[in-house]
């Protein structure tokens, strides 16, 4: 479909509905121009009904780790899953959802790769080496390695990969040890290392 006959279709959605939302096939037949063109149209004027893929994540959040769903959601009930349009450049094959890396009363484990430190810089090639030969990364591994692709928060990240939250938690801790990782969970602090 052309952009501009989609564009036109989110136009009437948003006055039947008064919010925009694409399927995830739509989402992921956008190219990067193709988002631009539709975050430029739409922003301050409309906001974005995650797509079904990041609506059962949420879901998943919400029996795995309330506190976090509370934290994102609980305030604004009828807003529910709805987001800014300038996010839709997170959704889709080349962003990892919808950022949590903006939470008050629960700790944040949202990272991008300026939060790898030299320690983790120093694995890469051997990480590197070692998806390039076919051999399976550990999970702190692929943490490196996604991090080099995109930023992400360890909900998606456990989500993705079918990790306990209490295993991915663990190793972030021992990211950190090792020092491969900086982790800061208050907001405030997190905030510098972010750019959207």
């Amino acid at each position: 479909m052309q952009i501009k006959q989609l564009i036109k279709e989110k136009e009437e959605q948003l006055k039947q509905q008064s919010y925009i939302e694409f399927s995830d096939e739509q989402i992921s037949s956008l190219s990067k121009d193709d988002k631009k063109k539709i975050i430029d149209t739409f922003h301050g004027r409309s906001m974005l009904k995650l797509p079904a893929s990041e609506i059962a994540f949420f879901e998943w959040l919400k029996k795995e780790d309330n506190a976090v769903w509370q934290d994102l959601w609980a305030d604004f009930p009828e807003w529910e899953y709805r987001v800014s349009i300038d996010f839709l450049d997170h959704l889709g094959d080349a962003g990892n959802g919808f950022p949590i890396c903006d939470l008050e009363d629960v700790e944040n484990y949202y990272f991008t790769i300026r939060h790898i430190k030299p320690g983790g810089r120093g694995e890469m090639q051997a990480i590197v080496d070692k998806n390039d030969a076919g051999e399976k990364l550990n999970i702190d591994e692929l943490l490196l390695f996604e991090l080099h692709l995109a930023p992400i928060d360890i909900w998606h990240y456990a989500y993705r990969y079918k990790l306990a939250l209490t295993d991915a938690k663990k190793m972030i801790e021992d990211m950190v040890y090792k020092g491969w990782l900086v982790h800061l969970p208050n907001r405030d602090d997190l905030t510098k290392y972010i750019e959207f």
